[in-house]
């Protein structure tokens, strides 16, 4: 187990190369398990929470099992789940700021993240000449943004947030955002997700002679995107499955001329 306490500082990174901003100060505690490494079952666990300031959190968990019951297969499955709470999400620059900006609007935004994925790994020898491995890994995430504002001022942690101080926001029924500051006025656009995808690989592999190989390929590759509404959830990385996508068969074989 471990704890970290994060003092303010100033980052040029986070206006992706603007002026110095702010870093909130904030805390980390971050905690892991794990078995004996050569057990026949052998699993670790993770768990990590972050605090700032501003209000920022974040929520982080991953496991690994691995399962080897007999000499010939084994299996492992890798599950994550990555909550975050960030009220400074960068989110695009413009121009005609104030003179505090060095005449730019640094926009940035709060954003609810959710993460979810899970591999799974299988390996199985039939015979030392023929095997079989196998991926897959569903992964759902979504991100909602809200309460935009710009950087208050170069070295500063604070945005003006648009919707005050004489700014007014109209939001469209596409999610587009026209921000109106006295005679300027200008768009964000809809920056919402919700996806979800599946990749997988099936590989039958074998040397029917030395240095021959014979290589049978399954792949699919889906992909779906949705309105975004709740984080995504169990059902949403399991759906994935179903989504729509490509699927690709390969043959390959590779031979061994002797001399």
């Amino acid at each position: 187990m471990s704890a970290t306490l994060d003092f303010r500082g100033y980052n040029w990174q986070l206006t992706r190369g603007g002026p110095l901003m702010e870093t909130p100060r904030g805390w980390a505690w971050q905690g892991r398990l794990a078995n004996r490494s050569g057990a026949q079952t052998a699993w670790d666990a993770g768990a990590q929470y972050n605090s700032g300031e501003t209000g920022g959190v974040r929520r982080h968990l991953d496991a690994k099992f691995s399962f080897r019951p007999r000499p010939s297969w084994q299996l492992s499955i890798s599950p994550v789940y990555d909550r975050e709470l960030n009220p400074r999400q960068y989110v695009t620059t413009r121009g005609g700021g104030r003179l505090e900006t060095y005449g730019s609007r640094y926009i940035f935004s709060f954003i609810d993240r959710t993460t979810l994925s899970t591999q799974v790994r299988l390996n199985y020898t039939f015979k030392p000449d023929l095997n079989l491995d196998v991926y897959a890994e569903p992964f759902a995430a979504s991100g909602r943004y809200d309460r935009f504002g710009e950087l208050l001022a170069a070295r500063s942690r604070f945005l003006r947030a648009y919707g005050t101080d004489g700014t007014t926001v109209e939001t469209l029924s596409n999610g587009i955002r026209i921000v109106h500051d006295g005679p300027d006025s200008f768009a964000i656009e809809n920056r919402d997700f919700n996806i979800r995808s599946f990749r997988s690989n099936v590989v039958l592999r074998w040397e029917w002679r030395p240095g021959s190989t014979l290589y049978v390929v399954w792949q699919q590759d889906r992909s779906d995107s949705q309105p975004a509404r709740s984080p995504v959830n169990l059902g949403d990385m399991f759906g994935s499955l179903g989504a729509p996508g490509t699927n690709v068969f390969a043959i390959k074989a590779s031979f061994w001329l002797a001399r």
